[in-house]
C-alpha cells in the first residue's frame, strides 16, 4: 500500500477525502500524520493525540464490495482486523466497544471513524480513519484511556505497528470479495465489549438506563435487553455506554 506521510494536518480523513476526490484512482492509499490537530471521533468528539507518540492515519479503501445498506460491515471488519494486528504484538484482552472503539483490559486504546463516499448509489470509497495510542502515557481527564506502552511497559515503533495494521487491512481491501464479509457480523459480536453483561447507559436526554447488550443488528444498531425483558434498538446518537 502506498503511504503518504505528512508532518501535520487538521484531519487525515479530510486529507484522504481530498486526495480521493482529486486523484480518483482505484489503489488503496494510507495517509499518516505525525500531528493531527483537529482529529474527529464519533458523536462529533475530537480525537486528541500527542504528536509523534501515537498513530493517526487514514486509509482510502476504493470501491468496497459492500452494499450501502451493509456499510456497517466495513466498520466492523476494520475493528476486527486491528484486533488481529494487535494480537501479533501480544496485546491481551482486546475487545470492540460499540460501535468501533478499540479496547484492551477495559481501557480505550484506539478508535475508528469510517466516512463513506457515495457515488451513483454505491460506495465509491471508504475513508478509514484510525487513531491508536502507542507510546503516550498521560491522558488528562480521560481515566479510561491507555496506550500500548501503558499496558505492556514497552516502547513501540509506530512505523512497525502501522505496518502490521496495514498488512491486516490489505487482506480485507485486496480480497475484493463479498465472501470476506460473510462472518464479520458474527465475529464482531463475539468480540463486542460487555456483550451479554449488564451495563449502564446514558440517554441523549441525560437520563440513565441499565441494559444487557445482546449484540447489534445487521446495520450496526445496538440491541439491548432492558427491564421487563424488553428488547430495544438504539443508534449511535441515542445513548452512550458508561464504563
Amino acid at each position: 500500500m502506498h503511504i503518504i506521510k505528512v508532518n501535520a494536518t487538521e484531519s487525515t480523513n479530510s486529507l484522504a477525502r481530498e486526495w480521493f476526490n482529486t486523484n480518483k484512482n482505484n489503489s488503496p492509499i494510507c495517509i499518516v500524520a505525525n500531528n493531527q490537530t483537529s482529529g474527529r471521533g464519533q458523536r462529533g468528539a475530537t480525537w486528541v493525540s500527542n504528536a509523534g507518540e501515537n498513530l493517526t492515519f487514514s486509509v482510502i479503501y476504493p470501491k468496497p464490495c459492500v452494499e450501502i445498506n451493509d456499510q456497517f460491515l466495513i466498520s466492523a471488519a476494520v475493528g476486527l482486523q486491528i484486533i488481529k494486528a494487535l494480537k501479533q504484538l501480544k496485546i491481551n484482552n482486546l475487545k470492540l466497544k460499540w460501535p468501533n472503539d478499540i479496547m484492551a483490559d477495559s481501557y480505550k486504546i484506539g478508535g475508528v471513524l469510517i466516512e463513506n463516499i457515495l457515488q451513483n448509489n454505491v460506495i465509491g470509497a471508504s475513508i478509514i480513519g484510525i487513531g491508536l495510542n502507542i507510546n503516550q502515557v498521560h491522558f488528562p481527564d480521560l481515566p479510561k484511556a491507555a496506550s500500548l506502552k501503558n499496558l505492556t511497559g514497552t516502547i513501540y515503533s509506530t512505523e512497525e505497528v502501522l505496518s502490521i495494521i496495514l498488512e491486516q487491512l490489505e487482506k480485507m481491501i485486496l480480497s475484493n470479495d463479498k465472501s470476506f464479509f460473510e462472518n464479520v457480523h458474527e465475529d464482531y459480536e463475539v468480540n463486542l465489549f460487555r456483550n451479554n453483561k449488564a451495563s449502564t447507559f446514558q440517554l441523549k436526554d441525560g437520563s440513565f438506563i441499565v441494559g444487557i447488550i445482546l449484540g447489534v443488528t445487521p446495520s450496526g444498531l445496538l440491541r439491548l435487553k432492558v427491564e421487563d425483558e424488553e428488547i430495544r434498538i438504539f443508534d449511535l446518537k441515542e445513548l452512550k455506554l458508561l464504563f
